[in-house]
């Protein structure tokens, strides 16, 4: 379980450190409410609905804000990359497609979280808020017998031959087959975020916008408190 619950701190690392441009300051001008940004981020890269970022930031369309902010078709590919390289260096080779597979699974499985969020402090002189955020939460015994029911569906041989790449790659291939039909339940947990002010190209100018200062922390604590952690 450890694994999956990396990804989305994966996908939001890459995008907010990697992908927005920071640059100098702008001039002063309406800022978006962090919690709106935070729903709008999360809608964004695990919904794949920019619609919050076209309203939020005045983008023409949605492939525009998809471009701007690094999510023109790459990124679930760049991950999936990412991954095989974490695992490379754990001494086990999986291939590009069995780590796509399974990235493309888990993400249809965070399709139906849904996130809403409410900034609980906000102070714009300091550039410092804190945004509570809600998911609605997997029910960790289903997650339990799904990877359970997972791994007694592998080729006994296989494990036993000892060939652990073989061995690696049946059970990625194995645990992406069950957990995509893995839907969150109606309870939901909170958990607390906090934002910065930054300064960035959005759209073809420069802006201040809320984000969050640990964006690894923002994506973990999406993943770990959906999936029960």
């Amino acid at each position: 379980m450890k694994l999956t619950r990396r990804i989305p701190a994966l996908l939001l690392v890459m995008v907010m450190l990697f992908s927005l441009t920071l640059t100098g300051c702008g001039k002063k001008e309406e800022i978006a409410a962090p919690d709106q940004v935070a729903v709008a981020l999360f809608e964004m890269i695990l919904k794949d609905d920019a619609s919050s970022f076209v309203n939020l930031f005045g983008y023409a369309s949605e492939d525009e804000a998809r471009s701007d902010i690094g999510l023109d078709g790459s990124i679930y590919d760049e991950l999936a990359d990412e991954m095989v390289s974490q695992f490379s260096g754990m001494g086990m080779t999986v291939t590009n497609e069995q780590m796509q597979d399974f990235v493309e699974a888990f993400m249809k499985m965070f399709k139906e979280v849904k996130l809403t969020a409410v900034t609980k402090s906000s102070d714009e002189k300091a550039g410092e808020a804190v945004v509570t955020c809600t998911v609605n939460t997997f029910d960790p015994e289903a997650l339990t017998q799904a990877m359970t029911d997972a791994m007694n569906n592998l080729d006994p041989s296989i494990l036993q031959s000892g060939d652990m790449d073989a061995a690696m790659g049946a059970i990625l291939q194995a645990v992406s087959g069950v957990i995509g039909d893995i839907k969150p339940t109606d309870k939901t947990a909170d958990f607390d975020v906090d934002f910065e002010l930054a300064e960035m190209d959005v759209n073809g100018k420069t802006k201040k916008v809320w984000v969050p200062t640990d964006a690894a922390k923002f994506g973990e604590l999406i993943s770990t408190t959906a999936m029960g952690g």
